[in-house]
Parts: structure tokens; sequence; C-alpha cells
């Protein structure tokens, strides 16, 4: 657990530094994303654990540039030293499945990437942090029940790259604690829930949110007459 919680503190503060490294101007306006993402999972269970698959999908909602509401499914394939189920089966991982809502918050955003300017970089297009409440299934053939069933409390950090106007990649890094401690069927004298971690490379779709001709780009348009540019008085999402 120590080495996982150091691996995403040396990630967020990595992003952090190069984020520091570019001054952020005028972006695009696109506040609905649409994420997919895949990657490797890690149990921290009473058993020794070893790198799985991983996959997510989710819908972000900007409110505002910097603070956001995101849904996701994920899935993970948790691997572990084999064990002996209740029917005397040898079994080495379990299947979980995850759904929450989570706040994201942007604690980074590059701004450069413009439509006229779609140049790649080094510097991420945003960088974030992220966390929330759900529930994940689980298979629980160890502890002799077919399904299990808890609350899940996801947090971690990502950073997506700019590549053209709507679509970013990025990676994902996620702790998932858990209410519960009997997925690898082991039960130690005290309480330790199992959580488990996960990385993911994800493609990002940004719903345009500007359309020429609308009535929003009429309002906009009128509004930024008004405007003195050096005082930056219009803004937008990334």
């Amino acid at each position: 657990m120590k080495k996982i919680t150091t691996l995403l503190l040396c990630f967020l503060l990595a992003t952090s530094v190069m984020a520091q490294l570019k001054k952020s101007r005028l972006g695009s306006n696109s506040n609905q994303h649409i994420t997919l993402g895949i990657g490797a999972s890690y149990p921290v269970f009473d058993c020794k654990g070893a790198i799985g698959g991983a996959a997510n999908a989710s819908y972000t909602y900007y409110f505002m540039p910097r603070l956001g509401l995101r849904g996701e499914l994920g899935y993970a394939y948790l691997r572990y030293e084999p064990l002996v189920s209740s029917s005397g089966t040898e079994i080495d991982g379990l299947h979980a499945g995850d759904i929450s809502a989570q706040v994201v918050f942007n604690y980074f955003i590059d701004k450069g990437s413009r439509h006229e300017n779609n140049s790649g970089s080094f510097i991420p297009e945003r960088a974030y942090l992220f966390g929330g409440v759900g529930c994940f299934l689980y298979d629980a053939h160890p502890t002799g029940r077919t399904v299990g069933i808890h609350a899940s409390f996801p947090i971690g950090t990502g950073v997506a790259w700019s590549v053209g106007s709507n679509w970013a990649i990025g990676l994902d890094a996620t702790w998932r604690f858990t209410l519960t401690d009997d997925m690898d069927a082991i039960t130690p004298e005290q309480f330790m829930p199992d959580c488990y971690a996960t990385l993911c490379l994800s493609v990002t779709y940004k719903i345009p949110k500007q359309r020429i001709g609308s009535r929003e780009t009429r309002i906009r348009t009128q509004r930024n007459k008004a405007c003195d540019p050096r005082k930056g008085c219009d803004y937008t999402f990334f």
C-alpha cells in the first residue's frame, strides 16, 4: 500500500512540475467529455497480489473550467496468489465491476491548445484530481458466495494531452477503497479493508459546444465586443 501511495504522489508531483513550465492562454470551450480507458490493476489484499487488467468508461460535465462531475463505469481483473475456494477449486483472481460518481478538479489547465493551433506539446493540456463514492460488484467464489456488493471510494489523479481540438489522450491513476475484507477469503485478526489500484491509458472526446450561427455564438460575440481583451473578461472551457 505504501508503494502504491508513493507512486501516486510522485505521479502527481511530476505533472505539477510539468504544468508550471508553460503560461496558460485562451483555449476552446468544450465542457462535456467522453472517455474510454484501458490499463492495469493491482489488488492490495491480505495475500500477495499480481498485475491484472482494467478498463473504464466515463462521462464528465464541467460546470466551470476547473470543476466538474464525472460518472464512471470501471472493470478490473484482480489477480493474487492462488487460493482454494469452499468448493475445492483453486482460484487466482476475481472480476470486479465498479460504478461511481466523482468530483473532478483541474488544478492545472493549459489553454494554449486553440482551434487554430493544434500542434503537439509535451506540456499536458490539464492535470486533475478526483474523488467520489460508488459501489462495486465482485466475483465472491472464494467466500462461498456467487456475487458480493459493497461501497467503494475512488480517489486519484490524472493528466491529459491534447490531440487536435476535440481529442485528448491521458493517464488516470485511481485508488479504490472498499468496506470489505473478504474479497480474498482471508480473515486476519485485524480488519484491513481490501483495496485495489488501477492505471489506465485513456482517450477522450471533447464534445464541441460552440456551433457556427448558434444563439450561444452570437451572445458570446456580442459580449466580447463590449470587453477589453487585456482584462481577460472572457473565459472558456478547455
